[in-house]
């Protein structure tokens, strides 16, 4: 099993990660939890993770701070940064600190197992001899799409999963993309999988909202929900929401 040390110094928030990954298909083990980076830094000299869930806004030591510590002490420990800042400076010091990933809180329990199965991979390959056969992989975090259609329009409907957090993406800009003519793509996206680039996204987006209001680990504003899920209006999300939904984000997230 990998091991997985979470480093947040919300309660909630730890709590609801060890439980996405306890529930996931995938073979990890959270064997620590810290609210602070000297905490976590502690728990690391005694055992080394595999990997570490790092937030970024934390008490006496960030969490950048902290990871500058770890490449030197434990330079082996792959990092994964969760954090609530959807900042550029962040990312940008997160890829000079070499981190596997930068995620935005919340995050959805499909995003987490794509997560997982991702970071899975990267160690089989950096832990070769590691074998890890006693669980039967059930791959939740793949691509939506299941139908037999061309590897064309499977690839962007992976991209579209990969992406749907960006309130840019068009099919204009997807189809420049993959060099199609974006009438073609969406031609063919409607004959392969019975949706149009619109429709496919829309779906995609409001099912990951549903996620994060499903869960009562999460206590997101639904302006902030929106800006997650790849919208800039909140107005027009909880439109798009009910239309779907058949009720507001609000009142959805009230019923559950």
């Amino acid at each position: 099993m990998w091991k997985i040390v979470i480093v947040d110094d919300e309660k909630i928030i730890r709590k609801g990660l060890r439980q996405f990954i306890e529930e996931s298909p995938y073979p990890f083990e959270v064997i620590g939890e810290a609210k602070s980076a000297n905490e976590a830094l502690e728990q690391l000299e005694n055992a080394p993770p595999h990997v570490c869930l790092v937030d970024i806004n934390m008490p006496n030591m960030n969490g950048l701070d902290m990871i500058s510590l770890m490449k030197e002490r434990h330079p082996s420990v792959v990092v994964v940064i969760i954090s609530g800042y959807d900042n550029f400076e962040y990312a940008r010091q997160a890829v000079q600190l070499q981190a596997f990933d930068y995620v935005l809180k919340p995050v959805p329990k499909s995003d987490l197992n794509k997560l997982l199965e991702r970071l899975d991979e990267h160690l089989q390959v950096k832990y070769p001899d590691d074998l890890h056969t006693n669980r039967e992989l059930v791959k939740e975090g793949e691509s939506s799409y299941t139908g037999d259609g061309t590897v064309l329009v499977h690839k962007v409907t992976e991209y579209i999963d990969d992406h749907y957090q960006d309130p840019e993406m068009s099919i204009g800009r997807v189809a420049s993309m993959f060099h199609i003519n974006p009438t073609y793509l969406s031609k063919r996206m409607k004959q392969e999988i019975g949706q149009s680039f619109l429709d496919y996204v829309t779906e995609l987006r409001i099912a990951k909202a549903k996620e994060i209001l499903d869960d009562i680990n999460f206590n997101i504003k639904i302006g902030d929900l929106a800006v997650k899920v790849g919208y800039k209006s909140q107005y027009y999300f909880s439109r798009v929401f009910k239309n779907r939904v058949g009720s507001s984000p609000l009142e959805y997230k009230k019923h559950q």
